[in-house]
């Protein structure tokens, strides 16, 4: 367990287990009735967590040049370097117990990359593994080529094996 609130919990799904699954709350009040789970051997989520002014909720993508959330003030630029924040990319080489930290040295990269893209451009996946010192959280670092077609409401898409993740970002030349 990671953090327990009146209306959350996070934990982190031990490595180990994959496929068919039973999940019982313990509580002091008692125990929650079996709950069966599929567990994939990794289902990538981005954070919603970044906060812009008066935005909040956004999805946890970052220009590395500034340290800022991706916005429709601060777009993304060809030639940028983003990092994406997200969890559940799964095994990692090294291997890192569950509950422990992402370590630094050497960094743990995840053994089953995802595939990320812009506006239909493929961007060169620069790290995927977890961030060090943090349980559970992953960072993914890409580069966005000059091919990439500025817009509005361009879609990053990180591409998983069973469905992918679409956010529209507004990309500027």
């Amino acid at each position: 367990l990671l953090m327990v609130s009146p209306g959350q919990i996070n934990a982190q799904m031990p490595f180990e287990i994959t496929g068919a699954a039973t999940l019982v709350l313990h509580t002091p009040g008692g125990s929650s009735a079996p709950y069966t789970v599929t567990v994939a051997g990794s289902a990538p989520a981005v954070f919603r967590t970044a906060t812009a002014g008066p935005e909040t909720g956004l999805p946890a993508i970052y220009r590395a040049l500034n340290g800022e959330p991706v916005t429709p003030t601060n777009p993304v630029h060809p030639g940028d370097y983003l990092v994406i924040y997200a969890t559940g990319l799964g095994k990692t080489s090294p291997q890192v117990e569950t509950g422990a930290p992402g370590t630094t040295d050497p960094l743990a990269y995840a053994l089953e990359a995802p595939r990320v893209s812009l506006g239909g451009t493929q961007l060169p996946v620069l790290y995927a593994g977890l961030v060090p010192g943090l349980v559970g959280v992953y960072q993914i670092n890409v580069f966005v080529p000059p091919s990439v077609i500025p817009g509005r409401a361009v879609p990053l898409v990180i591409s998983r094996p069973v469905e992918d993740l679409v956010f529209n970002v507004r990309v500027v030349e």
